[in-house]
């Protein structure tokens, strides 16, 4: 190979180098931040939160300061917003605390995702009696057709403890449910709830 042909090769190479250092540098400054997420979450734009819903699901715990965001669109009227927040929650644990109330209220959620992500955000909140307002919600999700959903309902409850008594009856029809983790959850609860207050 001649030298000129070496050096158009290099000057070929060199160019497609740069043109992908230039693609990859105006990539990364064009993300959003948590915060720009967090605002397009709650604006009035359907595109732009149901966009900001997928990206921040897509960051899981490093979404933690758009927690209350991700709370407020638990209400949002788009589905697929509120589903993606959910997740991003669930994925948040303790750090979901900020839209602890929040996601109390969407227990009622009508999409089986939905319901699964918001189930599994809260029993990874350190709860306690002062959650006691969620058990109704906790006792109807008890006959979800998701048995992981069950689970968590009554992971849920137990964490509640004593306050939550009145869901005795309801874990007393899952000590025979199908799912065994549920039974065997279920009849653990049992024992603390029955607790003295």
């Amino acid at each position: 190979m001649s030298s000129k042909s070496l050096q158009y090769g290099a000057a070929a190479l060199s160019g497609v180098l740069v043109v992908g250092i230039g693609l990859f540098f105006w990539s990364r400054g064009g993300a959003k931040s948590v915060a720009d997420l967090g605002r397009d979450l709650t604006g009035p734009n359907a595109h732009l939160r149901h966009d900001a819903s997928r990206q921040l699901a897509k960051l899981g715990p490093a979404a933690r300061d758009a927690a209350p965001a991700l709370g407020a669109a638990l209400a949002d009227p788009d589905k697929r917003v509120r589903v993606h927040a959910a997740k991003c929650l669930a994925e948040l644990g303790t750090d979901a605390k900020p839209a602890l109330d929040s996601i109390i209220a969407a227990l009622g959620e009508t999409d089986p995702d939905g319901r699964y992500y918001l189930v599994k955000a809260l029993s990874k909140i350190e709860l306690d009696s002062r959650q006691v307002n969620a058990v109704p919600a906790l006792t109807r999700l008890m006959s979800d057709e998701n048995p992981k959903v069950r689970y968590y309902a009554v992971k849920c409850v137990k964490a509640i403890g004593p306050a939550a008594n009145s869901a005795i009856p309801s874990l007393a029809r899952l000590a025979s449910d199908p799912d065994k983790d549920v039974r065997d959850l279920a009849r653990s609860a049992t024992t603390r709830l029955q607790k003295q207050k």
